[in-house]
């Protein structure tokens, strides 16, 4: 269900606004930095006035935002400006995930049925496409053959049937879970254990820490 703006923090304000704007998001898109979103927000004390935003673009040291270089930040106002580290009284950089999730939760204005219909819907297309993906059937048919079904044709044939999150805020995949530790059919896959997914750009991803990689259900839609 749809959450209220008047709810939302400043960072997730921010996102929101950020989403609209298109000359941010092309500063964003020229930075260069690889996520399809901004993720590091910045409260700056400067001559002017307090500085809150989000960062999205600058100059960049390992990696990472150089505070010690110029940002280029989207702020809470909707405006784009340029802050030079070295003048600022204050600066801190932070990450805040939670903005993310009620980015989302503002975006979604289906009903808890809808959620569940397009879920299986989902579901359905990731596992046509990965029957498809030679490496993620083949991954699949030696987890089939485990529980005893060497006939891909059989009716007896199992499907996927647990759909999961991999990472967090706006840059996380949706997938199908094809390998892992089996703890039963009602079960399924054990998230706690080293796992193999298969997302919905089409990739294979082996995943040893499923907690640390952010691994969590979205739903357990039936087979």
């Amino acid at each position: 269900m749809k959450q209220s703006k008047s709810r939302l923090s400043w960072q997730a304000i921010t996102l929101i606004l950020w989403r609209q704007d298109a000359e941010a998001m092309k500063v964003w898109k020229r930075a260069g930095v690889g996520s399809s979103a901004p993720e590091v927000f910045c409260e700056a004390q400067t001559p002017e006035g307090l500085v809150q935003g989000v960062v999205i673009g600058g100059d960049r040291l390992n990696d990472a935002w150089d505070r010690d270089g110029e940002l280029i930040v989207f702020t809470r106002k909707s405006t784009i400006v340029r802050l030079n580290g070295p003048e600022l009284s204050t600066l801190t950089l932070s990450a805040c995930p939670k903005a993310f999730e009620d980015v989302m939760m503002y975006n979604d204005t289906r009903s808890t049925a809808r959620q569940h219909i397009d879920r299986m819907v989902l579901k359905s297309g990731l596992t046509f496409n990965m029957l498809g993906h030679e490496k993620a059937s083949a991954i699949w048919m030696d987890h089939a053959r485990r529980l005893g079904c060497t006939d891909p044709e059989a009716p007896e044939m199992p499907v996927p049937h647990q759909l999961v999150w991999l990472g967090s805020g706006l840059n996380r995949a949706l997938a199908l879970v094809i390998a892992g530790r089996w703890d039963g059919p009602h079960e399924g896959f054990n998230l706690y254990h080293p796992l193999t997914l298969f997302t919905d750009s089409s990739n294979v991803v082996a995943v040893e820490d499923p907690v640390a990689s952010e691994v969590y259900p979205v739903e357990q839609v039936p087979a």
